[in-house]
């Protein structure tokens, strides 16, 4: 009896020192500004839904990239926005929590705006 509960409390243990790297990799929203603030420019990459979060880049007024980290690529992609949606060149606009660093050029991007259509991809924090 005592085995079963040490072999149990020992697989517990293993499996948790593996899932451990994973959860602290991701970071939530602590790493952004509490404000959403909007930000427009020209599509510099494309959207890639690979990885764990839909990723793009957008050029700013000033040259500037921003990198732009949106929801998961299924959450992204029941959006409506997928990796052909929006062309390299074209003019967006992104709803999101800039990087509490400012150093960074880093938006976790809540709305994504195209051709005047939204894709909400975390519809419950837009604010």
């Amino acid at each position: 009896m005592h085995k079963r509960i040490l072999v149990g409390l020992g697989a517990g243990g293993v499996a948790l020192a593996l899932a451990a790297p994973q959860i602290s990799a991701h970071h939530g929203w602590s790493g952004q500004t509490n404000n959403q603030f909007e930000l427009s420019g020209t599509l510099h990459s494309s959207v890639s839904l690979s990885g764990p979060h839909a990723t793009m880049q957008i050029e700013d007024e000033n040259g500037q990239v921003w990198d732009i980290t949106m929801a998961p690529p299924s959450r992204t992609q029941r959006s409506g926005l997928t990796e052909e949606t929006i062309p390299v060149g074209a003019q967006v606009s992104i709803r999101g929590n800039r990087s509490a660093d400012m150093q960074r050029y880093e938006v976790k991007t809540v709305r994504v705006t195209y051709d005047g259509k939204n894709y909400d991809v975390y519809p419950n924090r837009i604010s």
